[in-house]
């Protein structure tokens, strides 16, 4: 138990002092997007374009890793939406959006510093592989079942456009991309640039933790909490679980990509949640359950970690 809160234990502190120095204005609220900026548009992309770029492109997409992280989160997707439209009655909108939140994890803010520091070599092309089902499958589907629910429903065609922008301007899957057609290719960059994004890229794990407790400061755990309850039961248990199940009941694969996968599956949501919430109207609801789910996920992520790690 002691190897795992040596896992968790560092990850929550450094999220702890993202939160503190907010909360106690010793750095200014307005630093924050500024930060997140840094993150997502230098440090991440740096760390993703290297990481894939140097290595073997037959080693990037493993098949059967994609077929278990992708599988895991829709089925969870379904299971969650089910439970709140058909026993729930919840609209079609509101449950999507619940069920994004049960299945679109923080990989890359809180799942990659858990990954590195479980590994002694920590299997990267998870991250790449896990970044690019979340956003160019999970994500798409929730936000064209919400759109689709929504007041708006008739303007589906220019809801797809508009994710498929979103998905093409991401930085990072941009990054991952032109990585791959490095890998592809076999060129070999300059030694200065891969040192360049080396230095950037160590950054990136203690400033996105950093903003995810600054970004905290403010929220409070306000309205249902059987629902609140319910999607951080969805991402932290269930979600996890489904992977579990795939992973047991389809053909065996590199142990360590499976490992991730489960990990990955087990982060708390992703940190932008309660902006895309607020787009239906649950803007306080996905504020708290990120709230909620980041704090329990202490509890959780410990014991999945201590219970796949534990020989």
């Amino acid at each position: 138990m002691l190897t795992v809160l040596s896992i968790i234990t560092p990850i929550f502190a450094i999220i702890a002092m993202g939160f503190l120095a907010i909360r106690s204005e010793f750095l200014p609220r307005d630093v924050l997007p500024a930060l997140a900026k840094l993150v997502l548009y230098f440090l991440l992309p740096a760390l993703s374009f290297s990481t894939v770029a140097r290595m073997n492109f037959a080693e990037v997409i493993v098949v059967d890793y994609l077929v278990v992280y992708a599988g895991g989160a829709l089925l969870t997707q379904l299971l969650m939406i089910s439970l709140y439209r058909l026993v729930l009655k919840n609209s079609l909108s509101h449950s999507a959006i619940r069920a994004l939140g049960s299945t679109m994890p923080n990989s890359m803010f809180v799942g990659l510093p858990v990954v590195m520091q479980a590994f002694d070599s920590p299997p990267l092309n998870a991250l790449a592989m896990a970044v690019m089902v979340e956003n160019i499958l999970l994500l798409p589907v929730v936000l064209l079942l919400a759109e689709s629910g929504s007041a708006n429903g008739g303007k589906l065609h220019e809801v797809a456009i508009q994710v498929v922008k979103r998905v093409a301007s991401n930085p990072i899957i941009v990054a991952i991309v032109s990585g791959l057609l490095v890998s592809a290719m076999g060129i070999q960059m300059p030694e200065f640039i891969n040192r360049t994004l080396t230095i950037l890229g160590n950054g990136a794990a203690a400033v996105a933790l950093f903003v995810i407790g600054g970004s905290l400061v403010g929220n409070s755990i306000r309205g249902d909490l059987r629902d609140i309850g319910l999607v951080a039961a969805g991402k932290l248990i269930l979600h996890p679980l489904m992977v579990c199940l795939l992973i047991l009941l389809l053909p065996d694969f590199d142990r360590n990509l499976q490992l991730a996968a489960i990990m990955f599956a087990a982060m708390p949501m992703f940190s932008v949640y309660p902006i895309i919430g607020g787009n239906y109207g649950l803007r306080n609801f996905c504020a708290s359950a990120l709230l909620g789910t980041t704090v329990a996920a202490f509890f959780t992520l410990s014991t999945i970690l201590y219970l796949i790690l534990t020989p």
